[in-house]
């Protein structure tokens, strides 16, 4: 008899939307669309093969009341919160490596200062090294939009733009 469908055990495809995170153990595919001034940040280590991504919209959580609010919104939460459980599930806090793509300035304006995209890669890049975890690679700013799939079993961070061929976020 034919079946249809994923085997068990078998690689998932994961959505991980708007201020949502995912963590995998395995080698599934973890992808967040249309980023804009969204960032991504993805989270693994490699030792475990243990790994999540956040689709993170705002840069710091800490100031904010978000006491209802999903831990993915915000970058610096977001980040504590993929330890935390990636730790669970196996992962070393002191091998888990970082990587980073989105934060684009999409739109222009002038009253605001600094657009969102930047303020998210910042937010991003104090809490990790607050926390003591390298960035090796990232795909950040500009004025155009991502799509990212990772897979935390191998660290891969592929990055698609409207512009361009798929692209592997590799170092810095």
């Amino acid at each position: 008899m034919k079946t249809y469908g994923s085997e068990p055990g078998a690689p998932q495809s994961v959505q991980v939307g708007i201020s949502e995170l995912a963590v995998s153990d395995g080698n599934d595919t973890l992808r967040s669309y249309g980023l804009g001034s969204c960032l991504a940040i993805a989270l693994y280590d490699l030792e475990s093969e243990i790994g999540g991504l956040a689709h993170t919209m705002l840069p710091d959580g800490d100031s904010a009341d978000n006491s209802d609010v999903k831990p993915g919104k915000y970058a610096d939460t977001a980040i504590r919160a993929l330890l935390r459980r990636m730790v669970e599930r196996g992962a070393s806090y002191t091998t888990v490596e970082a990587k980073l793509a989105g934060g684009s300035d999409m739109f222009e304006f002038e009253s605001f200062g600094d657009g969102v995209g930047e303020r998210n890669v910042a937010a991003a890049r104090a809490e990790l090294e607050k926390l003591g975890v390298p960035i090796v690679a990232e795909d950040v700013g500009g004025d155009y939009g991502r799509t990212v799939e990772f897979t935390p079993e191998s660290g891969t961070l592929l990055v698609k733009t409207a512009s361009s061929e798929e692209n592997e976020v590799t170092e810095l």
